[in-house]
């Protein structure tokens, strides 16, 4: 078995575990609350379908706020879609809190481009819940650690000293959320509302943040300075909506 095989195998054995056990507490708290979500995200050239499993804690005396975790597996479809250099220490500079504050240094940044590009990611998630009203929350989720597979994709690659070549990718096998440009892979959020329609089901809008990324079989980028690159990422804005059933 391969390496990469063996990690993505890890993974699924780790959340596997993480979301049994959290079902077995779920049972035993009354302050904990378990549901599965199915919905899907649209965007220009970009779809997703995303199926959400959570739970959360509330907190406080009046139960308004809860934390909590869980999985996602969003699967992403598009078509004529650009990636361009993923890694931060290339394109602003730096490691760290500092992406946020640097600039984009644009000759370090190149380009792939996809006629048809497709990634199924599995990550687990942290989650926070606000009760607006009795039937009414707002919150946000976002992905942490996970893997994503896919088939090896055709591509062309456009550099910035105009060079333009055929190259194949195939999606970047390990996840990981640390900050902006720093994240590797591919890693979704959203920002929701949700309303709830009975004691079983709720419905639930949402700006959604993908994140996706591919990398090239061989390191077809070499910027200015000498530095090679294989990794490309995508960051997609999308609306959602889903449907979700409270166990």
């Amino acid at each position: 078995m391969s390496f990469a095989l063996k990690k993505n195998y890890s993974a699924i054995v780790v959340i596997y575990l993480f979301t049994c056990c959290n079902g077995t507490n779920a049972q035993q708290n009354k302050n904990m609350q378990r549901d599965i979500s199915v919905g899907f995200g649209v965007a220009r050239n970009h779809f997703t379908t995303i199926v959400q499993n959570n739970y959360l804690w509330s907190l406080g005396k009046n139960k308004k706020w809860s934390i909590g975790t869980g999985a996602r597996f969003t699967s992403s479809f598009s078509k004529n879609l650009y990636y361009t250099t993923a890694p931060a220490l290339l394109t602003t500079g730096k490691n760290g809190p500092g992406v946020f504050f640097g600039a984009d240094i644009l000759q370090n940044i190149d380009s792939i481009l996809f006629k048809k590009a497709q990634i199924h990611a599995l990550n687990l998630t942290i989650n926070f819940q606000y009760q607006i009203k009795e039937k009414v929350a707002v919150g946000f989720n976002i992905d942490v650690i996970g893997f994503s597979i896919g088939p090896m994709q055709k591509a062309i690659y456009f550099g910035n000293n105009n060079t333009i070549q055929n190259t194949d990718a195939k999606p970047t096998t390990f996840n990981l959320l640390l900050i902006s440009d720093n994240d590797l892979g591919s890693l979704n959020s959203e920002f929701f509302a949700k309303y709830t329609l009975n004691n079983i089901w709720s419905v639930k809008a949402a700006f959604q943040f993908l994140f996706t990324e591919y990398t090239t079989n061989t390191q077809v980028q070499t910027t200015p300075t000498g530095e090679k690159n294989d990794r490309f990422r995508n960051k997609s804005s999308q609306f959602s909506v889903a449907v979700i059933y409270k166990f």
